[in-house]
């Protein structure tokens, strides 16, 4: 089975609040590239084990005439872990390419996460244009089909030099033909990379293409992405029914498709769902929205105490003060159901609470947007509402989930 992988990129799916529908779990941060975060969902684990055993089992041994190799190849294992690691780089080297063009079209990247299907750019707006849509879309897949020429190339030239008879050591045509079997691969499975993720479908790199085009001509970027919902829909219908004939056909690729199909449809939808959501907080501001006045408590009481408190007379989220009178963080309700009942008597509020962040924090009259973008960039819960520069309230992505159901977005 070849692997394919898929770019997309994420900007907010109202469904699962600030996390693409294709992260189940919390991704691991690994470091930044240029300054831009890097992060692995634990779903490119079973991804990545797949491929280390589809190269080093079955496709490398065949390729390599060493398929009668009794026991385990060791020399081909390592050969299928460095190619899944080489392919992998390229999915990061395709998503830089996205997040470069964002930064220089002045859109904030939050990050790029590799997942189960491959990985995707996060942005923390849309684009203000269709060249701008165009522009970001495009040059991943270029980028790809750069590496898918660099790697055949190389693949060309140790043909070229072995059929010479220039490395005429055994041990010198055994590295020769380990590297020209990877590069191969590479130039492969970059060229797929590209052609697949330059078909018609929302939101993949060519529906977004096709996005920026519906847009330039209807001058609508709503209507743009309706459309484009709707050719995701489609492609994901065709790779359900591909997907089904290889199955009838007994192959279990069919599976693989499906899955795709799934990820494709859920993406399409939760993009078109991000721009309503958008549109509807561009309308109302953080001080429609916001919890307040705020109650205050200590941030010695034990998670227990805060417990018996949030079921009564204390509304979440609530204002953490230390012992000289201070506002020190704020504590919600979703901050204590975090933690195991079994912890919340030694466990106090002050180890719990989200620290206040004044740099962060927004005003009454900013728009319920802004919030958005900044819970969407940071790791808050709450956001802190200043006015006149004291505390007036403060917003959170519940009061946003909650606002955004009732406008049934």
């Amino acid at each position: 089975m070849q692997s394919l992988t898929v770019s997309a990129r994420g900007v907010f799916a109202p469904r699962v609040l600030f996390q693409p529908t294709m992260f189940l779990l919390r991704p691991w941060n690994v470091g930044k590239i240029f300054g831009i975060p890097l992060r692995i969902d634990p779903s490119w684990l079973a991804i990545f084990l797949l491929l280390v055993y589809q190269l080093g089992f079955v496709v490398f041994p065949y390729t390599l005439g060493v398929a009668w190799r009794p026991g385990i190849a060791w020399d081909v294992l390592a050969l299928a872990v460095i190619a899944s690691l080489l392919l992998f780089a390229s999915v990061v080297a395709h998503e830089l390419a996205h997040a470069f063009m964002a930064r220089w079209r002045g859109v904030p990247v939050l990050g790029i996460t590799l997942f189960i299907f491959g990985g995707v750019a996060q942005i923390a707006d849309e684009p203000d244009s269709p060249a701008t849509e165009f522009l970001i879309a495009i040059v991943g897949p270029l980028i790809s089909f750069v590496l898918a020429l660099l790697s055949g190339a190389v693949w060309i030239w140790l043909q070229a030099l072995d059929g010479l008879g220039m490395f005429a050591a055994t041990p010198a045509q055994r590295l020769v033909l380990y590297v020209s079997v990877v590069a191969f691969y590479l130039a492969q499975t970059n060229l797929l990379l590209a052609v697949f993720n330059l078909l018609p479908g929302f939101p993949l790199d060519g529906g977004r293409v096709l996005r920026a085009a519906m847009w330039a001509m209807a001058r609508d970027q709503r209507r743009a992405t309706y459309w484009g919902m709707l050719s995701g829909r489609v492609m994901a219908a065709l790779l359900a029914a591909g997907g089904a004939y290889l199955l009838w056909r007994g192959e279990y690729g069919g599976v693989w498709l499906f899955l795709m199909a799934w990820f494709l449809w859920r993406a399409a939808n939760d993009a078109y769902q991000a721009m309503l959501a958008r549109d509807v907080l561009k309308q109302v501001t953080v001080g429609e929205l916001m919890r307040a006045p705020l109650q205050r408590i200590s941030e010695t009481l034990s998670l227990r105490e805060l417990a018996i408190a949030f079921t009564g007379w204390l509304k979440s989220p609530a204002l953490a003060i230390d012992l000289n009178g201070n506002a020190v963080g704020l504590v919600a309700l979703e901050q204590v159901r975090k933690r195991p009942a079994a912890e919340w008597e030694g466990l106090r509020v002050r180890q719990v609470m989200q620290p206040l962040a004044l740099e962060t924090s927004v005003q009454p009259t900013d728009l319920a947007l802004r919030a958005l973008e900044l819970l969407t960039r940071g790791e808050q819960e709450q956001l802190t509402v200043v006015q006149d520069g004291q505390i007036a309230g403060a917003i959170g992505r519940l009061e946003l989930a909650r606002y955004l159901e009732a406008r049934g977005v």
